[in-house]
């Protein structure tokens, strides 16, 4: 049995007011919305004086007062339209890694305190190895996640490092705080990330930074197979030219 929906009518008349304000080619008085959304004018009046303080909408003064539909509904919209936009950008280009490389693709950024991979290609070989997509990457795991932090500043590097916890997962995993900070440093330094079967055996990982236009590493490319892949050095050589040259047209798309 499906659970009926819980009509809220102050989050109902909230939406009808911003709906109400998006579709008018004018602003509006308190009377004329009051009238048009059946509203009283009491109810309409602590509505609005919230909805303008969060700036969805906007007060013009009068006589008599106007409402305008505000900036934040724009942000909102324009944050939208940029997440799909780089959707757009970012999966082709990983496509296209993954028919050059014939190993999974992945793009990893930090959000709220927490690495997640958003997007995820796959290639054409037999087997792919899969990730997860939005669930949090452990740091000494993850040659993305790796990449990302060693890029931070000093501050959020050693923020983040000190709120977590280093878990084992196979005899090559990093599990002490000095040797994941060595670790970090020469991944800056060289410019890529690695896990050399870190997570799991027989898996190995290579990822780059993805800088903003401010030079700030938002994200990271990576590519994902099995751990034989990146012992041969001229392969090793091709996957990381590979990545570095995917990243570059991620970020001329991007920026």
């Amino acid at each position: 049995m499906k659970d009926e929906m819980v009509v809220v009518p102050a989050v109902m008349r909230t939406l009808n007011i911003i709906e109400a304000l998006f579709a008018s080619p004018a602003p509006k008085s308190l009377n004329e919305l009051s009238r048009e959304l059946e509203i009283p004018t009491a109810s309409l009046f602590r509505i609005m004086k919230n909805l303008a303080s969060r700036e969805y909408v906007t007060v013009l003064e009068g006589p008599p007062v106007r409402y305008t539909i505000g900036h934040e509904p724009f942000r909102l919209v324009t944050g939208y339209r940029n997440r799909t936009d780089r959707k757009d950008v970012i999966k082709p280009v990983m496509q296209d890694l993954t028919a050059r490389t014939n190993q999974t693709a992945q793009y990893a950024v930090f959000q709220n305190g927490q690495f997640i991979y958003t997007e995820q290609a796959l290639s054409a070989a037999e087997l792919n190895v899969l990730a997860q997509l939005y669930m949090p990457l452990e740091v000494n795991t993850s040659a993305g996640a790796k990449v990302i932090l060693a890029n931070q500043s000093e501050q959020v590097r050693e923020q983040y490092l000190s709120g977590i916890t280093l878990h084992r997962r196979t005899g090559r995993t990093i599990d002490d705080m000095d040797a994941l900070r060595r670790e970090l440093a020469l991944t800056k330094k060289r410019g890529y990330g690695m896990d050399d079967e870190e997570f799991t055996a027989g898996i190995g990982c290579m990822a780059v930074p993805v800088f903003d236009e401010e030079g700030q590493c938002t994200a990271a490319l990576g590519v994902t197979g099995y751990i034989e892949e990146y012992r041969n050095p001229e392969n090793f050589e091709y996957i990381r030219r590979c990545l570095f040259e995917a990243a570059g047209e991620l970020m001329k798309k991007l920026n």
